[in-house]
C-alpha cells in the first residue's frame, strides 16, 4: 500500500494506527510483546472501497514479558530478534521489552506511513546505534500536523517511561489527534494531549465526516477487498 501510495494522508494512517493499537491491546492483555511491529508485518484489508482493516500478523518472535531473550543473555552475532529499522531503543540495547517497545515499533511504523521513509537509515549496526542515541530528523515531517508530530514524538521517546504506557492509552490518543485534525485545534506535545472531553467540547456540532480511504486519501486506488501487507507495491 504504501510502496504504491507514497506517503498516506495523516487521518488514514492514523486510522491504521488506531487498529494496529487494539490488536495490541490484546497482545498486552495476554502480558505479551510482539517483538516485530512493522509495516510487513500489518495485513490492511480494503473494505467497501472507503475504510480498510489492518490486522498484525507473524507472531514468530512474540514473547511473554519478563522472559529473557537470547540476545539479553548471550552475544552472538546475529542473534539480534526484531528488524532494527523498527526496533525500540531497549530492543537494540538487548534489554529485556515490553508492551512499550511494540508501540516505539508502532511509532516508526506511522513515522514510514505519514513521511514515506523511515526516521534512521544505514546498515543495521548504525541504524541500531541511531535508535539509542540519535535525535529525531522531525525534518522529515515538516509537512505533517503538528498534533501528529506531538504523538509521534511521544511514541519515539528513547525512554520507555516517557511513552505511551500501554495500547489503550494509545488509543485514546489517536481519538484525541484525530479530533483534532477534525476541528483544527493544536494539541500539546508528550503526555499533555488534550483529554477525551476537552476534544469533544471543542469538536461539538464542527466535526466532520470521517476521510474516505479513497483516491483523495491514498492518493490511489483501494476499492475491492484483495488483502496486502501495508508495505506491499
Amino acid at each position: 500500500l504504501m510502496k504504491r501510495s507514497g506517503r498516506l494522508e495523516a487521518k488514514f494512517a492514523l486510522e491504521i494506527a488506531a487498529q494496529v493499537a487494539a490488536g495490541l491491546t490484546a497482545v498486552h492483555k495476554q502480558n505479551l510483546v510482539h517483538r516485530d511491529i512493522k509495516p510487513s508485518n500489518i495485513m490492511v484489508t480494503p473494505e467497501d472501497g472507503r475504510t480498510v482493516i489492518a490486522k498484525i500478523i507473524d507472531l514468530g518472535l512474540v514473547k511473554a514479558v519478563g522472559e529473557p531473550h537470547p540476545e539479553a543473555t548471550i552475544s552472538i552475532p546475529g542473534s539480534f530478534a526484531g528488524t532494527p529499522h523498527f526496533a525500540s531503543p531497549e530492543q537494540c540495547a538487548g534489554r529485556l521489552t515490553d508492551i512499550r517497545s511494540d508501540l516505539y515499533s508502532l511509532g516508526v511504523t506511522l513515522w514510514q506511513m505519514v513521511a514515506g521513509k523511515l526516521p534512521f537509515d544505514g546498515t543495521p549496526d548504525e541504524v541500531m546505534g541511531q535508535h539509542l542515541h540519535a535525535p529525531l530528523p522531525l525534518v522529515q515531517l515538516r509537512h505533517v500536523q503538528q498534533p501528529v508530530i506531538a504523538l509521534i514524538k511521544f511514541l519515539l521517546d528513547k525512554d520507555p517511561a516517557k511513552r505511551p504506557q500501554s495500547p489503550s492509552e494509545l488509543q485514546t490518543l489517536l481519538r484525541e489527534v484525530q479530533a483534532a485534525l477534525d476541528v483544527k485545534v493544536q494539541v500539546k506535545p508528550r503526555g499533555a494531549l488534550q483529554t477525551p472531553s476537552e476534544v469533544q467540547a471543542k469538536a461539538r456540532g464542527a466535526r466532520k465526516p470521517r476521510a474516505k480511504a479513497g483516491k483523495d486519501v491514498l492518493h490511489g486506488e483501494t476499492r475491492g477487498r484483495i488483502p496486502g501487507r501495508l508495505d506491499d507495491p
